[in-house]
């Protein structure tokens, strides 16, 4: 038995290692067709270019990982099928669970490295491209990676903010100075939240001070103040960190700090999810790749089962994306859901299917 699973281990390793390495030369060949007039145009030198493309290898083959597992486990046992062995392991008692189980073990195995690579390389990875791709190429102006505790010089104001949440447009433990053109304080206002709403600041909890014409200041408790100042929410924006280049720890305390000032931090809590997530899609893959080699003896649905895989590996991207993005960003179903929902969908097919199959 032990020979027949190092065997199988064998067969779908070597498919694995070769469709991984075409998938993420593929993908990266096609990105630098796409990108390569943009560096041009920006006068971007060449060791910056491939740089580029170099750093962008941790993330595309975590992408990669799980379409190479299905490929893989199809094609492997398709081929196995084709050669009558299937039928051999059949006859001689081996149940196709205890025959694949180097697969579903591998494919673990796969998941945790997809997560080690998400959590470890991606993050530094990811920081660079964003910067490469945005200041260098698009010449947009370079983030400052700061959500809290920071200044900010406006048009006649300047700002003090505690946090800066920017996903909902809100800010937490705020103060705003106002000038006239003499540089002469005419308003304070101390809030300890506001939000961005209808095109209007407002302002929630604190104390508007206002200068008379005589000299001194008015002053006013307020619960809820709104107002139409020149500052928008996109100008605070070079302050905020994205979600991929943070770690789950970093990810994590950050929802935590949101929380605590009273903001939703509704984007990360669906990030921090699909990143728990996505790397269970491989054993899924797996439970997948399985039953579509196996439902024709003899490997004659071989060539059907590669392109049903294909598009099951593409349904679960599409649906991984749309289910983040229009179910979790717009708070129409909790994070957790969300982000599991496509894990759950898949997973209980896989296992459905696989349970199907004549063993």
């Amino acid at each position: 038995m032990r020979i027949l699973s190092l065997y199988v281990a064998r067969e779908f390793l070597k498919l694995f290692g070769f469709l991984v390495v075409s998938f993420v030369g593929i993908f990266n060949l096609f990105d630098f067709i796409e990108k390569v007039d943009n560096f041009m145009e920006a006068k971007v030198a060449t060791s910056t270019l491939l740089s580029f493309f170099l750093l962008q290898v941790p993330e595309v083959t975590a992408l990669m990982i799980p379409m190479a597992v299905l490929m893989a486990t199809i094609i492997s046992l398709g081929l196995m099928a084709k050669k009558n062995e299937i039928v051999a392991v059949k006859s001689s008692g081996i149940s196709i669970f205890r025959f694949t189980l180097p697969i579903l073990l591998f494919s673990v195995a796969l998941a945790m490295a997809v997560a080690l690579i998400n959590e470890t390389v991606l993050p530094i990875t990811k920081a660079r491209t964003n910067y490469i791709w945005n200041v260098q190429v698009e010449k947009q102006p370079g983030r400052l990676f700061q959500r809290e505790k920071f200044w900010y010089k406006g048009q006649n104001a300047i700002y003090q903010v505690g946090f800066y949440q920017p996903e909902s447009q809100s800010m937490a433990d705020v103060t705003c100075y106002r000038f006239d053109k003499d540089f002469t304080l005419i308003e304070r206002l101390d809030a300890r939240r506001a939000s961005y709403q209808n095109g209007r600041w407002v302002f929630y909890d604190g104390l508007y001070q206002q200068r008379l014409p005589g000299g001194g200041y008015n002053a006013k408790i307020f619960k809820k103040l709104s107002l139409n100042l020149l500052e928008r929410p996109q100008d605070f924006t070079r302050m905020s960190k994205p979600s991929e280049e943070m770690d789950l720890g970093e990810l994590a305390r950050y929802v935590s700090k949101v929380q605590a000032k009273g903001l939703d931090p509704l984007h990360q809590r669906v990030d921090l999810q699909a990143k728990l997530a996505f790397p269970f899609v491989c054993l899924i893959m797996a439970m997948l790749g399985i039953p579509l080699a196996l439902y024709k003896e003899r490997g004659q649905g071989l060539p059907l089962a590669v392109v049903l895989g294909l598009g099951l590996s593409l349904l679960y991207w599409v649906g991984f994306s749309y289910s983040r993005s229009v179910f979790g960003y717009s708070g129409a179903l909790p994070p957790i859901i969300a982000a599991w929902l496509p894990n759950v969908f898949f997973g209980l097919t896989g296992l459905a299917l696989f349970t199907n199959l004549r063993q």
